[in-house]
This record gives C-alpha cells, structure tokens and sequence, in this order.
C-alpha cells in the first residue's frame, strides 16, 4: 500500500466455526498498520472480516500481520510504500488558432494532484507576446484528486503568428517543471461602414442626389467620399482604420448643384 488509507482483511478457517463462534487473535508487526486485537469468526461461519488502517510512512517499510487461534497462526506479509506527490497537467500544448486583433481569446488548463500525497504548485510563468495566465494564487495546495484550473489568454496587437511557453513549478515526483508550449496567430480585421439616411419628406427643389462627407473625431474638416453626386441612399466606406473613431454627415443636393444644410451627425467608432 502507497500512503494513507484502510484495507479489508479476511481471516479464513480451514473448518466451519464451533457454536459460539471462534475467536482470532489478529496482530501487526508495525505501528503504521493497524488492526483489532480479536476477530471472531461467527458459529458455522469460515471466515471473518476486519479492517486495516495504515499511517503514511516517509521511506518503504515491511510489514507482517499474524492471525491466530488454538497454537495455529497464519502471517501475511504487506509492503509500505511512501506517498508521492504527482501533478498532471491535461494539456501539453495550447493552439488558439486565428485570433482578432485586440479580442482577447481564452482557453482552460486543469491541474490535478493523482499522487497519494499533497501536491504543491508554487508558479505558473509565461514567455511570449500576447500570452498571459490567470485563475491562481500560487503557491497552490492540491490534495489528492483535487484539481485546479488555470486560464490562458491570448491577446493578439499584431498580426502575424506567435509562440510562447508556459511553464508549471511544483513539487511533483514526475518532475519539477512541467512545460505547455503555446501558439496563436494575430489576424488583422477589415471594417467598413455601412450608412444609410432617409431621402427627405419635402423639399423645394427636387433633389437630385447626396454627397457624403466624414471627418476624425475632435477635428471639424470634413472631407466628402464620393467624387460625384449619388443617387442612392446608402454608402458603404471601406477606408477606415481600426482603432479610429469618425463623424459622418450627408448632403441632399438639387438640380442646380446647391446642397442642403448637413444632416444630423453619426458617429462610428471602428473596434
């Protein structure tokens, strides 16, 4: 047996036991295991049952457990192993893939202590742009069968492909560092506005069409986006830059080329 625990032993007779039943006397050779003095093996019965309770033990040691009743005794001889400590991670690598720029994407890591004994986690490191960990307050204590679960982002500022690596200290009996390698590809996004307006509901003079004008936030020059009047009422503009926020406004224009007063301004901002 490996660290901490209880066993169930059985005393067996070669004779079913007497009216009254038969008692066995039980014993152990170390005081890391122990046992009840007396088992008493039931009237008709063959066998008895009883339970083992075993201390953890810092180095390997022998045991002997002895039954025995009328001058015959029986041994068993049991072997003690010293509890470990064993982390596992569920992961070696870590892909996420095409990511956005600037949105962030998260993947879970669990950690789980499959020793006998307590594990330690004393940090989890991270090298390479854009990648980051969270989710514990190391150094973290596992139990056995506890696990805990580890959070790894990737937050992507330029494009292209990134690697990383993340590294796990504990105090594991299968190492003292466990590595995840980590891999993503930042992926530049293009966005366009799409705009729309309502042609007016009376107007002294037909109109014959709109200009659209836009302008960076906090500045007041407009600059117009189409190089001649249009007659729909839409417009898509496909030359923003990310990060940036603008101002839009439209012009009804009639048949002699005089514009109207601009029209409410719509702000954008482009993610």
């Amino acid at each position: 047996m490996t660290g901490a625990g209880t066993d169930s032993c059985t005393v067996t007779l070669n004779a079913a036991a007497a009216s009254g039943g038969l008692p066995v006397s039980v014993a152990s050779s170390n005081s890391a295991v122990s046992v009840p003095a007396t088992v008493t093996v039931a009237a008709g019965s063959t066998t008895g049952s009883f339970t083992a309770t075993v201390s953890a033990v810092s180095t390997a040691q022998a045991v002997t457990l002895t039954a025995s009743t009328n001058s015959v005794a029986k041994t068993f001889a049991l072997q003690l192993g010293t509890a470990v400590a064993t982390l596992n991670v569920n992961a070696t690598t870590i892909a996420f893939g095409n990511v956005n720029l600037n949105s962030p994407a998260t993947q879970t890591l669990i950690l789980t202590s499959t020793g006998m004994a307590a594990v330690t986690v004393s940090r989890a490191t991270v090298t390479g742009s854009g990648f980051t960990v969270s989710g514990g307050s190391f150094p973290i204590t596992l139990n056995p069968n506890q696990t805990a679960t580890l959070n790894v982002q990737f937050d992507a500022t330029v494009a292209g492909a990134a690697t990383g690596q993340l590294t796990i200290t504990s105090n594991s009996s299968t190492g003292s560092s466990a590595v995840v390698s980590l891999s993503g590809t930042g992926a530049a996004v293009s966005y366009k506005v799409n705009l729309s307006w309502n042609a007016p509901a009376s107007s002294p003079e037909p109109v014959a069409g709109y200009s659209v004008y836009r302008a960076p936030r906090g500045s007041s020059s407009y600059a117009q986006l189409n190089s001649a009047v249009m007659t729909q009422t839409t417009y898509t503009d496909t030359n923003v830059q990310n990060g940036q926020t603008y101002n839009y406004i439209v012009e009804s224009v009639d048949a002699s080329g005089i514009q109207s007063v601009p029209s409410n301004t719509t702000v954008i901002p482009i993610p």
